[in-house]
């Protein structure tokens, strides 16, 4: 049994609500439900669509279509399960697969009706995911609202308004229908509200002083992460265009606080405004260079500018320089970005508790699991509602074990793999982790490993690709259970170990004196202080000491282990026996020597297992972050009738700074062991590029363990790695091509060290930002080995000879029009 560490977070079900965006009655009621549930004000509303509303046009590109467009809410908010406002938006949304056939018990995809319907015959309403909001009330009623308050908080039901979202959006709702009636009864229990109307003064004491409304209850010992770059945004919007309601709802789950104003009110409060703005800016804590916070005003997509802008000139002035910025548009939460040199939000992070644990994982009919205790809800009844009640997200943070696969693919749009739960149970893999969902308390929650190939080749089979491990797989395996891991596989970091045991692995006497060992762990300590020494080596078994004799009859060198040496000796090669020569010892223990053992002993550099899993390090230890790597040494693939190899294959991902991970990229590895001639041929470039075109955002990585790239080689991977740079739709290379030589393969401790102390080209791209990510060490190593241009200076010239040619082009038509003219 091995103990990993994991981080537990308790958070509230997150449902993603599909509406189209014009239907003002169902975006209403969509909020109302909300208001019946914990967490609700964070549950996003995903707007489906073919068209995009008239307002939306000029912020929606041609090329993104409707169905894009709604995954790419679903992607950015990562809902844990989905209701439809009507039935079949998840289809027109393109996300049909995450409605599970016959799942009856915890379906992912349900309709708004069958969310608030009656059931057991009784005469209300039990929703059927989420926790309903009257256990949060309940809760707050014994723990805070039965005692007399030294202050007491102001309290509100808003009335609704007609043909608007107003109330709803703002302050929260309660479900007008009598089944559901019993949610707005026990807020009057509680808190004994005032009735009021919907105005600015209600404005004033929610918002300025705090009020408890239906909407707020819904946030009760949730904990909210913002930085101080995250300033106030006041969001001015019309509550009877449903598009702005859904925008001021969405952004409730970006980390800015939002403070909504109707374009109505806006005259009666700008004072308010105005103070708010005032108050805002402020010096940044602890900023020695003046840096001011700065709120901004931001309005709703349907406002046309010319009426924001008369809206603004109603402001207050005396604000000081600097004090606000202006927004006419709505930050593209549904576009992908990749480029991080620019900054851009991720979704807030909603928490009510978190822990650290150690989990036991045992292993059960040849499956890993491990179980852990969830983080509950205290005001959560044992056993009420139906599915999905909360959310329990799992992050393992152990790199001890290297027989789970620590990262995987997400699976936000299609949840039948991988199976990491119990039973039926959906697991979602997202940016924040593995995310359980929770429907009692005081029940242990089972959770099935990976281990790294089967998650590998259950994710081929996915994309239509047979895999296995091949025999160079195998053995490359079997090296690192020696090794301890890819920790271990630095203290074969080393051209000339690498070449002595391949010498001692090679011939038909794998023997080495002890000098020869001796002598290289001595050149090894004078370049590295702290190499590995030879007690090193026959801890992890890949060498081994013995006694060596000459048999009497064939004269062949034999050997034998220490178990096995005996006065009467078996020679290997006549199979005769001989005497164990006692008076012929040789001077200076000369007798002693070393062997490899195990799959050290293979040839051919372990059927080329140790640049491979010097490749395999190199991604592991790129930089000194809390990159992580699930990988599989060689495998066999077959698909569309081919068979091809892969020397390793990996998923790499990069959590540095973020709170929310990035999917991790998948690496396709080719390597190849020293030699003379060319070891890249354009065969083996072709067999890449049919692997590649299977997955199309694999980065492909070309391992050599020798420090350059012949000629030819180089004309072949320049031709090569031209192929990988076609541009994908977020503006990257495709294929990205990563180059390493013995120099990489070798690294002591961090690359950017190694190609520091290099000099000459290694040591111009040292530095961070060629090391940013797999697609910038990918380029760096394309300009230091093949001297190609960078990727972002080739495409800046295609750009610059296209504007070129369009504005000659522009030139010509102009000059024949004023030729045709003065005819």
């Amino acid at each position: 049994m091995a103990e990993i560490s994991a981080e537990i977070q308790l958070r509230p079900t997150r449902i993603g609500f599909l509406v189209r965006p014009t239907d003002l009655a169902s975006v209403r009621k969509i909020m109302r439900i909300s208001a019946c549930l914990w967490g609700g004000m964070y549950n996003p509303i995903i707007p489906v669509f073919d068209r995009p509303p008239k307002e939306w046009k000029r912020e929606i590109h041609d090329r993104s279509k409707g169905p894009a467009i709604a995954k790419g809410y679903a992607r950015f908010f990562e809902p844990d399960v989905y209701v439809e406002a009507e039935p079949g938006l998840i289809e027109k949304a393109n996300l049909a697969t995450l409605r599970q056939e016959h799942a009856t018990f915890s379906p992912l995809v349900i309709t708004l009706d069958e969310l608030q319907e009656k059931r057991d015959g009784r005469d209300w309403s039990e929703l059927l995911v989420g926790l309903n909001i009257r256990e949060v009330l309940f809760h707050i009623y014994r723990t805070e609202q039965k005692f007399l308050l030294r202050e007491q908080q102001e309290s509100f039901l808003v009335k609704p308004q007609r043909g608007n979202a107003l109330s709803e959006s703002m302050f929260g709702v309660y479900p007008a229908s009598p089944d559901l009636d019993y949610i707005r009864r026990a807020f009057m229990d509680v808190y004994q509200p005032e009735s009021v109307d919907a105005s600015p003064d209600t404005w004033r004491r929610v918002y300025r002083k705090g009020a408890q409304t239906p909407l707020w209850a819904t946030r009760h010992s949730l904990q909210t992460t913002r930085y101080w770059h995250h300033d106030v945004v006041v969001f001015i919007f019309n509550p009877a265009r449903a598009t702005d309601c859904i925008d001021l709802w969405n952004m409730r789950l970006e980390p800015h606080p939002v403070v909504p104003i109707p374009l109505d009110w806006f005259d009666r409060l700008t004072d308010d405004v105005y103070d708010l703005l005032k108050l805002e800016h402020r010096p940044v804590v602890g900023n020695p260079n003046g840096v001011m916070h700065r709120a901004t005003i931001e309005f709703g997509r349907s406002i046309e500018k010319p009426d924001a802008e008369a809206t603004l000139k109603k402001l207050k002035p005396g604000l000081p320089p600097g004090a606000v910025s202006v927004k006419y548009w709505r930050n593209p939460v549904w576009v992908e970005h990749r480029d991080d040199r620019i900054y851009r939000d991720s979704r807030l992070k909603v928490v009510a508790k978190e822990r650290r644990a150690d989990l036991v994982v045992k292993e059960d009919r040849d499956q890993l699991r491990t179980t852990f205790e969830p983080l509950e809800p205290e005001f959560a009844e044992r056993y009420g509602g139906h599915h999905h009640r909360w959310v329990n997200v799992l992050r393992l943070s152990s790199y001890g074990n290297a027989n789970i696969a620590w990262a995987l693919p997400f699976n936000t749009f299609d949840r039948s793999w991988p199976r990491l739960g119990m039973g039926t149970d959906h697991v979602s893999i997202g940016g924040e982790g593995w995310a359980f969902t929770q429907q009692f308390k005081n029940l242990s929650q089972s959770v099935s490993l990976l281990r790294p190939d089967e998650a590998i080749v259950g994710w081929f089979k996915q994309n239509g690709i047979e895999a296995k491990l091949s025999e160079p797989g195998h053995i490359a395996k079997q090296m690192l259970e020696h090794l301890g891991g890819l920790w271990g596989v630095g203290i074969l970091a080393d051209v000339e170990t690498l070449a002595l045991l391949n010498r001692m692995a090679g011939g038909h006497r794998r023997n080495a004196p002890i000098k020869d060992w001796t002598d290289l762990i001595s050149r090894r300590r004078m370049k590295h202080p702290y190499a590995a020494d030879l007690e090193t080596f026959t801890k992890h078994n890949v060498i081994r000491l013995g006694l060596e004799t000459e048999c009497f009859h064939c004269k062949a060198k034999n050997w034998s282990g220490l178990t096995g040496v005996d006065y009467r000796i078996v020679c290997e090669r006549c199979l005769k026996p001989y005497d164990f020569p006692q008076a012929n010892i040789k001077a200076h223990n000369r007798n002693w020597a070393y062997r490899v053992v195990g799959p050290f002993s293979v040839p051919d550099f372990g059927r080329g297992s140790y640049s491979a899993l010097l490749a395999l390090r190199v991604l592991s230890t790129i930089r000194p972050s809390s990159d992580r790597l699930t990988f599989a040494t060689a495998m066999d693939l077959e698909f569309d009738g081919v068979k091809r190899e892969a020397d390793f294959v990996a998923w790499y991902t990069d959590e540095r700074a973020n709170d929310l991970r990035r999917p991790p990229q998948f690496i396709i590895g080719e390597a190849k062991s020293t030699g003379k001639g060319d070891l890249i041929t354009s065969a083996e470039l072709n067999k890449l590029k049919e692997i590649a075109a299977k997955l199309p955002e694999a980065v492909i990585v070309i391992a050599v363990l020798r420090d350059h790239f012949t000629h030819t080689e180089q004309a072949l991977l320049e031709k090569f790695v031209t192929w990988g740079r076609r541009v994908n739709p977020f503006g990257e290379p495709t294929n990205p091509v990563l180059l390493l030589t013995s120099h990489e393969l070798t690294v002591d401790h961090w690359l950017s060290s190694t190609w520091k102390a290099l000099g000459g080209e290694h040591a111009k791209f040292a530095d961070y930002q060629n090391m940013r990510t797999l697609f910038d060490l990918a380029d760096a190593t394309q300009r230091i080995y093949l001297g190609m241009p960078g990727f972002h200076e080739t495409r800046q010239k295609y750009w610059d000879a296209r504007i070129k040619r369009l504005a000659d082009k522009r030139k010509a038509t102009q000059s024949a029009t004023l030729t045709t003219a003065s005819k």
